[in-house]
């Protein structure tokens, strides 16, 4: 057992102590004794908050073009820039929302059994998409290999229920579905996205075999599809290049009845938004995020993080800084990169929180976020399952 006392929390008077045993958190208070500890840590100064967990990410994407689009792990040495990245910018558990199924599914197990350095992986497995459709038929530029190893195509008219309980039978997290139309190769022409019908069908058999269904809308209208076909939860809200960016009071009503959790993916939509040809949607995009807070609908953090110019782990601080420009409160996004996230992803009894029982996943800061969204960048020290993974001390 060892003790890190006299650290802050955000937004919080006074310090309190924490003890740590075998990677779990045994004791947090201001009233915590360290005298039993095996040796202490004094973090005066310093401010305390839960490992940082990304809600989108793709660990085979490359952000500067290293790599495919969606590397396999040979091509990415075991996914390094992202794991590595990940953690040296806090994150210490990801959802990957599209990569290489039977890798991402490997790797996954040597990640969360401790055999390589890695934050926590939940993995969706070979995503469902329309025929020339999205991604595949523009960012992946129909790649073959990606195809084999992460596509589906719904190419009759409902995508059978056994080709879904395959995926299930694999050990996958999450179903990932594309019910999309923009094309961000090509903007001046639409692909081919889902039916209603598949859309639906493909949500009750994700849930029939006890998985979670992602999907992945380019606006309101998809948006409204994916709410009344059953979606656990929405990948962004207004597609870079959106036509349509107004989300009407009966929408938001119906989003928020049914809690359906909501990954704006906002830095994803800003980092495209002058791109030539592009008609600008990020100024729209943070009206619809506060609207969407303001009626407490439950909103994730990620940032659709291994597409160009969005890098894995420097740009979940980007996002919150998004989060933090539409108008919600610092604390509130602390929250939700890190409960809301932890709800999201199915770790909500084993991270999410500093609290007593829970994993030991933890970020030193040198100041105090509460005060400044960009202070969850002044990092310095990560700890993962209670050991020390970086430190800039």
């Amino acid at each position: 057992m060892y003790a890190i006392k006299n650290v802050s929390l955000p937004g919080k008077p006074g310090t309190v102590n924490i003890l740590i045993e075998n990677g779990r958190i045994q004791a947090i208070g201001p009233e915590v004794s360290c005298a039993e500890a095996a040796s202490v840590m004094d973090a005066t100064g310093l401010y305390a908050i839960p490992g940082l967990i990304e809600a989108h990410t793709h660990m085979g994407g490359s952000s500067s073009f290293e790599y495919p689009s969606c590397g396999a792990t040979h091509e990415t040495y075991d996914y390094v820039v992202a794991r590595e990245g990940f953690l040296q910018w806090g994150v210490t558990a990801v959802r990957t929302c599209g990569d290489r199924t039977n890798d991402v599914l490997a790797f996954r197990e040597k990640a969360n059994s401790g055999k390589i350095h890695s934050p926590r992986i939940v993995c969706c497995g070979l995503f469902i998409q329309a025929v020339e459709g999205h991604p595949r038929a523009t960012v992946y530029m129909r790649q073959l290999e990606i195809a084999k190893e992460a596509v589906i195509f719904a190419d009759e008219s409902i995508i059978p229920a056994e080709r879904q309980a395959n995926i299930a039978r694999l050990g996958v997290d999450y179903i990932k579905v594309f019910y999309a139309h923009l094309n961000k190769v090509e903007p001046q022409h639409p692909v081919p996205r889902l039916t209603r019908e598949q859309l639906h069908r493909i949500v009750e058999s994700a849930h029939r075999n006890k998985l979670r269904c992602a999907v992945h809308v380019d606006g309101p209208e998809e948006m409204a599809d994916a709410v009344d076909a059953g979606a656990d939860s929405i990948e962004h809200m207004i597609g870079a290049n959106g036509e349509s960016t107004c989300f009407s009071p009966e929408l938001i009503a119906k989003v928020k009845q049914s809690g359906v959790i909501v990954v704006p993916t906002m830095i994803s939509i800003h980092r495209f938004d002058d791109t030539p040809g592009y008609t600008p949607v990020y100024e729209q995009l943070k009206v619809a995020v506060k609207q969407f807070y303001d009626a407490g609908i439950p909103l994730a953090v990620g940032c659709d993080s291994g597409i160009p110019f969005v890098p894995q782990g420097e740009s979940l601080h980007d996002e919150m800084v998004c989060l933090a420009e539409a108008g919600i409160p610092n604390l509130e996004i602390l929250r939700m990169v890190s409960e809301t996230n932890a709800k999201l992803v199915g770790l909500e009894a084993e991270i999410g929180s500093l609290e007593a029982g829970k994993r030991a996943d933890m970020v030193l800061l040198g100041a105090d976020p509460a005060e400044d969204i960009q202070n969850t960048r002044n990092i310095r020290m990560v700890f993962l399952n209670g050991h020390i993974v970086i430190d800039k001390l």
